[in-house]
């Protein structure tokens, strides 16, 4: 490769980094009307828009409030189904365990999956 395509392939590539740099941090001082080229100040992009953000699922907190609504919201739908059909859990044998085990798994899979749309909805 000559050193003429050389210099042209380094112009080309430095003239895609300094426009992706500029789209990257062209919010920074949209107060002056310098949107044409990036001032080296800045370090860091504009990352400051909802459709950019991360939720991180993987924190202590985020693992503890899960667990907290998702029981306490499966204890209160287990109640309430419960005192809506109460008569149904006075049998012996499997009619007592199976409307019984319907009861604990409904109640705590619908607690855990209101509990995912809570914080999916709060963003934590």
């Amino acid at each position: 490769m000559s050193d003429r395509d050389k210099q042209h392939k380094y112009n080309q590539q430095s003239n895609i980094s300094n426009s992706l740099y500029t789209r990257v941090n062209i919010g920074q001082d949209a107060d002056k009307n310098s949107l044409d080229s990036a001032e080296p100040i800045h370090t860091g992009g504009s990352m400051n828009n909802d459709d950019e953000r991360v939720v991180d699922n993987s924190s202590l907190t985020h693992m503890l409030l899960f667990y907290i609504i998702g029981f306490l919201m499966s204890g209160i739908i287990g109640f309430v189904f419960f005192k809506l059909f109460q008569d149904y859990f006075y049998g012996e044998g499997l009619n007592q365990a199976f409307p019984s085990l319907l009861l604990f798994a409904g109640s705590i899979s619908i607690g855990f999956f209101i509990s995912s749309i809570i914080l999916k909805k709060l963003k934590l």
